[in-house]
């Protein structure tokens, strides 16, 4: 019996498929480009998107003779696709970053107000989400809007692609702007603000539904058994969540990845507005339990940054002795704290700002200091970046006792070492760095009956391989320069109104 779990970004599709213990049998990748036709667009071709995913399904499945079970989605949110009653896409996919519906968010807010929205989505109203760009396709191309069948975040878009289902989990449908966290469904003031019809929305599920089958003229060219069972995946980083084993309240995952995240598990919504003025979402998460998504911008990407400006050398050895760079670098990176400060933004500032003008800074350089010394304080800089956020969640009912971490950043001792001694918390090493994977595996496996209940699944496939705990003196340390970098973001956005 086998699993397959597909996990779709905005520059490629994965997809993985496992045994019922979640070994790894085999898997596949396709990268695909995003475009930018004009000054501030942003697009996909939803086409190329559904191509590769059929062409990474295919071939992962060409190395597993056991029939796969189920398959779940993992996917990027905001941006979706529109669709016509043959299921074709009618335009690309405006991604998250496109500036198009900015004019039409200021005129929703006429008609809703911001605190509405806030009350009932737990989102901060912003162009970033999936309903300024929909009133743009109704205003700027009405005769397109006209043939529009259906409206899918693209979790969604796959599973219709698969199977004709109607279907996207409620983690997914949060980030449209237009779902309602209190009754788990599509909130009819906001769309009637907005004018979009609700015909064009699928069905509302929990995660891990079985919502359909695969079409039988599709497994047969995808050389897939024909009962294979589709089910609702997961926004990407509530996936992440579930295959780091976070289920408890107060824990939290930290998802080192490019973009460095962190989602606690919390029950108390009595601070929902309040969080989303903040940037906080209030995102439906298991058993009537909730999440947030916080994040920076700048996490793994600040130390490939170190590499390609400073690690030249350890590159080329890298290269030479058959190792990650990154290794090489933790084997001379000091044991102990720094006293530079670097403020991680060489991207913008994303949660709680959302600042794309802030940019980074490095603080205390010196003659004495050298190229290991900044790669301490660059991973430091990240860790008080979230410390940060790990404060305003606390502030905001999200408390957070222990903290999971998974990702290419966890691979290094020294990065969760630091992490602990900034937030002064434990943090443990989830043994599986592709968490998400794993994420969506468990959602199948539950979905058909493979495990009883989330957390059995959990307990069987997910282990914590190592514990990180705070080093007393290293928390005082940290503390004191803690201080110091809450000063940093606004010294930095003084200095650029000058």
């Amino acid at each position: 019996m086998a699993l397959m779990g597909l996990d779709l970004g905005t520059t490629g599709v994965k997809s993985t498929i496992t045994d019922n213990q979640g070994n790894i049998l085999s898997a596949a990748y396709r990268e695909y480009e995003t475009s930018v036709p004009r000054e501030g667009e942003y697009e996909l071709d939803p086409s190329i998107v559904w191509s590769a995913t059929k062409e990474v399904i295919q071939e992962s499945k060409k190395f597993v003779k056991e029939d796969v079970l189920a398959v779940s989605v993992s996917s990027f949110g905001e941006a979706f696709v529109a669709v016509d009653d043959q299921g074709q896409p009618l335009m690309n996919t405006m991604l998250q970053t496109d500036s198009r519906g900015k004019d039409e968010l200021k005129d929703l807010l006429t008609r809703i107000s911001a605190e509405d929205i806030r009350n009932k989505t737990g989102l901060n109203p912003a162009v970033t989400f999936a309903v300024p760009k929909i009133m743009w396709i109704k205003k700027h191309r009405p005769e397109l809007y006209g043939k529009i069948h259906r409206i899918l975040l693209y979790g969604a878009y796959i599973l219709y692609k698969l199977g004709n289902v109607d279907a996207i989990d409620y983690t997914l449908a949060d980030r449209s702007l237009a779902f309602n966290v209190s009754t788990n469904d599509w909130d009819p003031d906001i769309l009637a603000a907005a004018g979009i019809d609700r015909k064009l929305l699928p069905k509302c599920y929990r995660l891990g539904t079985v919502v359909g089958t695969i079409k039988p003229e599709l497994a047969s060219e995808l050389g897939i058994n024909a009962d294979m069972k589709l089910v609702t995946g997961a926004h990407d980083q509530i996936c992440v969540s579930i295959g780091a084993g976070t289920i408890d309240v107060g824990d939290a995952t930290d998802g080192m990845g490019s973009v460095d995240n962190i989602s606690p598990i919390f029950t108390d919504t009595s601070h929902l507005k309040e969080n989303a003025k903040k940037n906080y979402p209030t995102v439906p998460y298991l058993d009537n339990k909730y999440t947030t998504i916080a994040y920076m911008y700048d996490g793994g990407t600040s130390l490939k940054w170190y590499r390609d400006t400073f690690g030249f050398e350890e590159v080329q050895a890298a290269e030479l002795s058959g190792v990650s760079v990154y290794n090489i670098f933790d084997k001379y990176v000091p044991k102990k704290p720094t006293n530079l400060l670097v403020l991680p933004h060489f991207s913008g500032a994303a949660v709680p700002y959302f600042d794309e003008d802030a940019r980074g800074m490095i603080l205390g350089l010196s003659g004495a200091t050298r190229k290991p010394d900044i790669y301490r304080a660059l991973m430091e800089g990240v860790a008080f970046e979230m410390r940060m956020n790990l404060d305003n969640m606390e502030a905001g009912g999200m408390h957070v006792n222990h903290l999971r971490a998974t990702g290419g950043g966890s691979r290094s001792d020294t990065w969760l070492q630091i992490k602990a001694d900034v937030f002064n918390r434990e943090v443990g090493r989830v043994h599986m760095k592709e968490s998400g994977t794993m994420g969506v595996i468990i959602m199948a496996g539950v979905a058909v009956g493979l495990f009883d209940s989330f957390e059995t699944a959990m307990k069987k496939l997910v282990s914590i391989d190592k514990v990180f705990k705070p080093i007393p003196e290293n928390v005082a340390f940290y503390n004191h320069q803690y201080k110091k970098y809450q000063q940093l973001y606004a010294f930095g956005k003084k200095l650029r109104s000058l």
